[in-house]
């Protein structure tokens, strides 16, 4: 099988030669044009020899003009829809079309995009943000609101430029946010994400971020796989398995990758092949492994996962 038959076979169900297979970390070009971006995802690509890309977006959510951080109702209100293409993110849609000419007709890959609380968060309130949850709900609503249209704008600018699919990472993890904070806050504008780019792209992934999720509100959001850590807070690929049809992205433990042998790298590529079974399993880590990474490691897991 080629990549591509690959990917599609394993999101179908459907037998496949050996499980897909994929990795990645942050480059660290957020200040790069988007030709070195493109470029270095490429050469890793490439050195790899993976079966699936995972484009990584690092570029800014934009400021509003004089602020160095959103933390009042005012500040909020100061957010406002724009083209994705006159943003930071323009950038990333460069990338995102040179990716695209290279590896069509040969590979697949997604897009990166953090969803509208975690965009909100990282990005432009940071420290603010439990403040504005608790005194500030309305304000912060109807600005995730703002935020979420111009990610999804963004996101159907990405795919229409060749990405197949959108890695959306959900933070949807008591570490960040109670649960019913996660049902105001955040899984209405996830949904309502995925609903617009919903039938554009073939490979919509859902990324469980953290350690305690809350794994069974994820499990109806209209994608084709689930990635999550499942080394790091679980559950495991076995557990996970009978209560989801979707493609399953794990595997491998990104806490610990770069501190152990090559030894234990392959092993841990034998026991995730094995709970995966021969479809709808891709190999993959929990989340990015650390860019200090060595690429014997790296190598030592892809060469086991392709045995």
């Amino acid at each position: 099988m080629n990549k591509i038959e690959r990917v599609r076979a394993a999101l179908a169900g459907q037998p496949v030669d050996r499980p897909p297979l994929t990795v990645w970390y942050h480059f660290g070009n957020q200040h790069a044009p988007a030709e070195r971006t493109a470029q270095v995802h490429l050469e890793f690509f490439d050195h790899y020899d993976l079966d699936l890309l995972k484009l990584m977006n690092d570029y800014d959510y934009p400021m509003p003009a004089g602020l160095e951080v959103i933390a009042s109702p005012a500040d909020l209100a100061r957010l406002h829809p724009f083209d994705p293409a006159e943003t930071p993110f323009g950038t990333q849609l460069g990338a995102v079309e040179i990716v695209a000419r290279s590896l069509r007709g040969k590979a697949l890959f997604l897009d990166t995009v953090f969803n509208a609380w975690n965009t909100l968060k990282r990005n432009l309130v940071r420290e603010a943000m439990r403040a504005l949850m608790a005194e500030h709900s309305r304000a912060l609503e109807v600005a995730l609101g703002v935020v979420n249209a111009n990610l999804i704008r963004y996101a159907q600018a990405s795919l229409d430029r060749g990405a197949a699919g959108i890695f959306l990472s959900v933070p949807a993890t008591a570490e960040s946010l109670t649960l019913e904070q996660y049902e105001r806050f955040m899984r209405p504008f996830d949904l309502q994400l995925l609903e617009a780019i919903r039938g554009r792209g073939e490979c919509h992934v859902l990324h469980a971020h953290g350690e305690r999720i809350y794994f069974e509100r994820l499990l109806d959001y209209p994608v084709q796989a689930l990635s999550w850590a499942d080394k790091n807070g679980g559950p495991s690929i076995a557990e996970a398995r009978p209560r989801t049809s979707m493609t399953l992205m794990a595997g491998l433990d990104h806490v610990t990758f770069a501190e152990v042998s090559a030894a234990r790298v392959r092993d841990g590529v034998k026991r995730a092949l094995a709970e995966g079974g021969g479809t709808r399993f891709i190999m993959a880590p929990g989340c990015s492994l650390p860019t200090y990474t060595y690429p014997p490691l790296i190598q030592a897991a892809c060469d086991e996962a392709r045995r």
